[in-house]
């Protein structure tokens, strides 16, 4: 039985060739890591900015002309006139809107308690 005789190594010397194959592999895997890591990075970031663009839709105030809708009776209408207080959500008042040839006739207040929706879809067949 032969046995290969391996040349005599320095203390530590056999850790750079270690340390080589380590950053070889790290390298080869590494790569698919750091694009995943970089489309992690650009998502969080799109969900940050659509995080904000949402609280802001969601708290800002109704303009004249736009739609809002009281989630407790279902009234819903084109505002008309918004009173802004010191605390608390403005208060809106709304010309109902009852079908698209047939807009209401009476302004009602819904105070705090709406939310904006998008204008009613029109009928291009009654139209």
């Amino acid at each position: 039985m032969s046995l290969i005789s391996l040349p005599p190594a320095e203390y530590g010397e056999g850790l750079e060739l270690g340390s080589k194959l380590h950053e070889l592999q790290e390298t080869q895997a590494t790569k698919r890591t750091a694009e995943l890591q970089a489309r992690v990075a650009r998502l969080r970031a799109e969900l940050e900015d659509a995080e904000q663009q949402l609280e802001y839709e969601q708290n800002r105030w109704p303009e004249v002309g736009e739609f809002v809708r009281c989630p407790l009776t279902g009234f819903f209408g084109q505002v008309t006139k918004v009173t802004p207080r010191a605390y608390g959500r403005p208060w809106v008042e709304i010309l109902l809107y009852l079908d698209a040839t047939m807009p209401g006739h009476a302004k009602i207040d819904l105070f705090a308690n709406w939310e904006l929706i998008d204008p009613p879809m029109v009928d291009e067949q009654a139209a």
